[in-house]
């Protein structure tokens, strides 16, 4: 009995000391699966791997350590767990800039850990349905109509995802006045759907670390 004991106990330590290891076709499968569940299948198909993800792991010695996920080989030491990134690759959303990545997070046993956020993704990419988004051209033209202020530069516009609003919005900067440490800037928010102006307004942006 004391010897059959001495065995399972020894089986047990080895078994403990080898840890868990993952694949990297394991470990992406898995997270595919979490973002399928999350988006949905027709829309999945719009969000590509980006390659470039690494996972944390324990050694034997006990300490903990990140490394870039293998491409042939499988995980090392004792796997704890990764962040999956995925971008969105979809004909109507190539503006630069934006946030594209969504983020599936695994745990040790590759089970999804917590919820995977997907505010920023607009509703026609979940709902897999043609853009309901105004093209750059009219939304340039919109901005050419508007009543702004004489510029010193080209205007700079960018679409941005407002956390607070849970809103995309077109950025538009008019730069009025520019100094070495600030500039004097025109600001609007332009409704990408609608076309409508939500927000105009001036501020002073300085320049950081400038004496």
């Amino acid at each position: 009995m004391k010897i059959l004991l001495t065995i399972l106990l020894s089986f047990g330590i080895f078994q403990f000391g080898l840890g868990q290891t993952y694949s990297r076709e394991e470990i992406i499968s898995e997270a595919k699966k979490h973002l399928k569940e999350a988006v949905g299948e027709r829309a999945s198909q719009y969000f590509k791997y980006d390659g470039s993800d690494t996972y944390k792991f324990r050694t034997k010695a006990g300490k903990e350590k990140w490394k870039k996920l293998p491409k042939a080989s499988k995980t090392r030491g004792d796997f704890i767990g990764t962040q999956i990134k995925f971008e969105i690759d979809h004909p109507d959303y190539k503006y630069k800039w934006v946030n594209k990545f969504v983020f599936v997070k695994l745990d040790s046993s590759l089970n999804l850990k917590g919820k995977i956020y997907t505010d920023h993704v607009p509703s026609f990419i979940l709902k897999n349905e043609p853009s309901n988004w105004l093209s750059e051209e009219k939304i340039d033209s919109i901005i050419n109509k508007l009543p702004l202020k004489t510029a010193v530069k080209p205007i700079v516009k960018r679409l941005e995802f407002d956390k607070k609003a849970h809103e995309h919005y077109w950025r538009v900067f008019n730069t009025l006045a520019e100094e070495r440490c600030f500039a004097d800037v025109e600001i609007l928010s332009i409704n990408p759907i609608t076309g409508d102006v939500i927000e105009h307004r001036e501020e002073r942006q300085y320049v950081m670390h400038c004496y």
